[in-house]
């Protein structure tokens, strides 16, 4: 009786085992070399609003393919939510990034428990990307997949203050 149960556990552990890698899916298995469409534009601007501490910038992103609808973008460490303009054809995505006006203070502290209160520095974006590169994510056969863009140019703006 021993004998059959260790080899029920020893079957079970196995199994479980072998299940975690398949459903572990990592972002480079969903990440396509040859998308529905082609980046034909990829820009950046930063921007100043009317008030003081305001500032951010935007990636817009334009694709050739008209029925492909991208959700977000990966820029600079941080995560936004693209929107699509419909005046134009071909479709041009644009993301917002406002970045915050205030600098925080943090505690450090040699005990880990006093710097509770502290906010991360970086949000968990899952990418190592240089200043120029993004990634997009986009919505292709009910399945999610990711396309890094190696080349996004800063455009300035023409408006002097």
């Amino acid at each position: 009786m021993n004998k059959l149960v260790t080899i029920l556990i020893s079957v079970i552990i196995l199994l479980g085992f072998s299940f975690c890698s398949a459903t572990r899916g990592s972002i480079k298995d969903k990440q396509q070399e040859n998308p529905p469409f082609k980046v034909t534009k990829s820009t950046f601007n930063t921007w100043v609003g009317g008030q003081p501490g305001v500032k951010g910038f935007n990636v817009v992103i334009t694709i050739d393919n008209p029925k492909i609808q991208l959700d977000s973008v990966y820029f600079r460490e941080r995560k936004a939510k693209l929107k699509k303009d419909v005046t134009i054809n071909p479709p041009m995505f644009i993301g917002v990034f406002t970045l915050p006006n205030t600098k925080h203070d943090y505690i450090l502290h040699e005990n880990s428990e006093m710097e509770y209160s502290n906010k991360p520095l970086n949000l968990n974006i899952p990418y190592s990307l240089k200043n120029n590169e993004a990634v997009v994510s986009y919505f292709y056969d009910g399945t999610i997949y990711y396309y890094k863009i190696n080349k996004v140019e800063e455009v300035k703006s023409s408006v002097k203050y």
